[in-house]
């Protein structure tokens, strides 16, 4: 299946829904902690939208969003993205290479965050992501980030 064929099928979606699905059958850990939830997809723009809660545990000293947690949020919602993609290539795992962040402004306490990943560029065995992170109604980015997953195949 090539790429333009994965963003012409409805599964995307349904696929992505399941991957948040399984994220919450592993209370505690992490990815469960952030309670992502899917947005939307765009098969024309490539682009996965998800929205995330700004929790209390989440801040830092300065009552803003911790950086840390800001790159947990940002490789989980492109990671999601890049594992779905990799499900459909026939892969099985899509582990982040790298991933370059860029913190623009600070994102308030009581925030929700909405991070819009793309997909940039797919090979055989690497894809690469960007996204975007805004707290919700705004319209100023306040952090991007570039990634990079492999395709694991058996």
């Amino acid at each position: 299946m090539t790429i333009d064929e994965l963003f012409q099928q409805q599964d995307l979606e349904k696929n992505m829904k399941f991957a948040i699905e399984k994220i919450k059958e592993q209370p505690g850990r992490l990815n469960d902690m952030l309670e992502i939830q899917f947005v939307e997809c765009d098969a024309k723009e490539r682009t996965v939208t998800y929205e995330l809660p700004f929790l209390e545990w989440e801040m830092n000293p300065k009552g803003i969003l911790h950086g840390g947690i800001t790159a947990a949020m940002m490789d989980l919602s492109l990671g999601l993205f890049a594992n779905c993609i990799c499900w459909q290539l026939g892969g099985f795992f899509a582990p982040t290479v790298n991933m370059n962040m860029n913190y623009l402004q600070p994102i308030s306490f009581n925030d929700r965050i909405c991070i819009k990943a793309q997909l940039v560029s797919s090979g055989r065995s690497l894809l690469i992501l960007n996204g975007e992170a805004r707290a919700k109604g705004c319209e100023q980015i306040a952090v991007t980030a570039s990634a990079t997953y492999k395709v694991m195949r058996k």
